[in-house]
């Protein structure tokens, strides 16, 4: 049984596609930070810009295992980002020190950035995927679905299929309820020639929120989990400045 869980991102690819511009002068990134397991969840995140000149300490971007209104406003100055588990930027040059990176899309101005644990030797110890929550891109009342596993899955809510190619991100807009506004859930994966079942539940209408479900094989355990994080309502963005 697998439960939805307020504790605890298009294809992932293009969401770690190579950058062609620079982060506009100035502009500030609001970030949240999210782990995919609870025990990953720490205070003691800094995020880096590599490429500042004023030796500038990390800025603290605390690593939750549930979203809220609350955000880290980043001053990138260029394309990387760099996350270590201390502020002095004498960290960059600590492996042991490194979680992860992250190449900033251009444009993106409020993201959730998922942490997600890494295969043993990858370097660091997290993989990160950005989603985009602004309104636009992830409209409210939805289940954002992104199947980073390499097998084919389907979600069952009550007697309607969703499937979901690997690597493919989708929406789950007005998904079809029962008596209490909410949807009786199967998940299956589809490998060794048939659909196996990975989990149920149930999954209760986003209403006004919004949630994130993410299917992914874990690297030390090796079969496909499903993880739900509840957000909350987009907020309205601040004019671009000019």
């Amino acid at each position: 049984m697998i439960q939805r869980s307020a504790t605890l991102f298009a294809c992932f690819a293009a969401l770690s596609s190579p950058i062609r511009a620079e982060v506009p002068q100035g502009a500030g990134i609001e970030l949240r930070l999210l782990a995919f397991q609870p025990e990953m969840s720490t205070d003691e995140v800094f995020a880096h810009d590599p490429a500042a000149t004023n030796k500038a300490a990390g800025v603290n971007t605390p690593l939750r295992s549930y979203l809220n209104h609350q955000f880290t406003t980043l001053m990138a100055s260029s394309r990387r980002v760099v996350f270590t588990k201390l502020p002095d930027r004498s960290s960059l040059a600590q492996p042991d020190a490194v979680l992860g990176e992250w190449q900033v899309p251009v444009g993106l101005r409020s993201a959730i950035l998922l942490f997600l644990p890494e295969k043993t030797g990858a370097g660091h110890p997290y993989k990160i995927m950005a989603i985009d929550d602004s309104k636009n891109a992830f409209p409210v009342g939805t289940f954002r679905v992104s199947n980073l596993s390499p097998h084919p899955v389907r979600i069952l809510l009550e007697e309607k299929n969703y499937d979901f190619k690997p690597g493919q991100t989708g929406f789950i807009t007005d998904p079809p309820v029962r008596e209490g506004n909410q949807s009786g859930m199967k998940a299956y994966s589809f490998h060794d020639n048939n659909w196996q079942r990975i989990g149920s539940g149930i999954w209760p209408h986003p209403g006004e929120s919004r949630v994130v479900q993410i299917l992914f094989i874990h690297p030390a355990r090796g079969h496909v989990q499903l993880r739900a994080f509840d957000d909350v309502p987009p907020r309205d963005m601040p004019p671009t400045e000019q």
